[in-house]
């Protein structure tokens, strides 16, 4: 079953970690079972990206301490992958932040696959976080007369977290009762079962709200019941009803049935973020196409949703006083004067000033933004509260 180590807490710890220089090394290393399923092959990629590390620290231009802190995470980092006690059950990657400078070393496992890559930067490198992240915002609920069970988690894998069994009897009668009478009684029975798988969800929502809710039975005829049963606040969250045969009983499987719904959802929200920014082209409209006026609005902390194009690169100024953000263009801060730090990639800023204002950071693949008719253009858009 996939295992995803990347919660909310964490990305908001990596968007608050920030030095004057770069002492902040971002590893990721691939685990993808189609190329990285065995040993030699981990090793052979962890022997390149240690390379590109050692490339990165030859080539920086630091000061005597930084390199020194440098050193200290590169040999961490070696002992930690070349460790083989390191748990790498169920992850599609590993992220691995370090800065000895900064008293930081974290390892994430996550669910899906991403590209192995080495960064050293003033800031952790959080782009190919958010395009995997995954923070147990959907919920699956498997019903069936006298079952039901619970899942979280996502598109990169579910997790199995409580159920239910209930006393019901058997449809067909066993004698000493009218015929009629009995099956009164086993509708009665199922009814206060799903009752119950009811009140078990609410509770589990309570507990650790989700933003999605699939359910899946394998009986056409619990549905309106079911449906009956559901407080109003999961009603609005159901995205989707999916057949599933009763006897299916991994996560993984669960998550095959479920995907072409969490799928079909996911694409219905990006379209519909894209209507937003085109719609507002050309108008006052809550919504920014262009990256000066998208960190503009983020310096105003007007921003709803930041739209990020992957593994896009754009330069920048950052204010180190204010952390007033822009683009290259300007030289000081507008807001108190300061001469703005260069930054390589303001896309990398861009994403942890969204986080800290609980924005959503939503990451678009290479090629969902081609073609003429794309929403924007640059690196950045987004979607604003006012």
């Amino acid at each position: 079953m996939p295992t995803n180590e990347l919660t909310g807490a964490t990305v908001q710890m990596l968007s608050e970690v920030e030095a004057p220089e770069p002492v902040v090394v971002s590893l990721f290393l691939d685990l993808d079972p189609t190329e990285f399923a065995t040993p030699p092959a981990r090793a052979s990629q962890i022997t390149s990206l240690l390379s590109e590390l050692d490339a990165a620290l030859r080539e920086a231009d630091l000061s005597h301490e930084a390199k020194e802190s440098l050193k200290a995470d590169r040999q961490r980092i070696e002992a930690t992958l070349r460790d083989d006690d390191l748990d790498l059950d169920g992850a599609g990657a590993l992220a691995v932040f370090a800065s000895d400078a900064l008293d930081l070393f974290a390892t994430v496992k996550l669910a899906a696959p991403v590209e192995g890559a080495v960064h050293v930067a003033e800031r952790p490198a959080m782009e190919p976080l958010m395009a995997v992240q995954d923070d147990a915002t959907w919920c699956v609920l498997l019903v069936t007369r006298d079952r039901a069970r619970i899942f979280r988690g996502g598109p990169a894998g579910l997790r199995e977290l409580r159920g239910v069994r209930s006393d019901v009897k058997n449809q067909h009668s066993a004698g000493g009762w009218s015929q009629a009478r009995y099956e009164r009684s086993v509708e009665e029975d199922v009814a206060d079962h799903l009752e119950a798988a009811a009140d078990l969800l609410f509770r589990q929502f309570k507990r650790r709200p989700f933003d999605h809710l699939v359910i899946g039975a394998n009986n056409e005829a619990l549905r309106p019941a079911l449906a009956g049963e559901t407080h109003s606040y999961l009603a609005e969250r159901i995205r989707g009803w999916v057949d599933i045969d009763e006897r299916l009983a991994g996560p993984d499987e669960v998550l095959e049935a479920v995907r072409g719904v969490m799928e079909a959802h996911e694409a219905e929200e990006e379209q519909a973020l894209f209507e937003r920014i085109r719609a507002a082209q050309g108008t006052d409209a809550p919504a920014a196409a262009g990256t000066a006026d998208v960190l503009a609005a983020l310096v105003e902390r007007r921003v709803e949703t930041l739209l990020v194009r992957e593994a896009a690169v754009e330069h920048g100024r950052k204010c180190v006083t204010c952390g007033w953000l822009g683009t290259a263009a300007r030289r000081e801060c507008p807001v108190d004067g300061t001469r703005l730090d260069e930054v390589d990639n303001v896309v990398e800023p861009a994403i942890q000033a969204a986080v800290q204002q609980s924005a959503r950071v939503h990451v678009i693949r290479r090629d969902g933004l081609d073609g003429d008719d794309a929403p924007f253009k640059g690196a950045l858009a987004a979607v604003l509260r006012y």
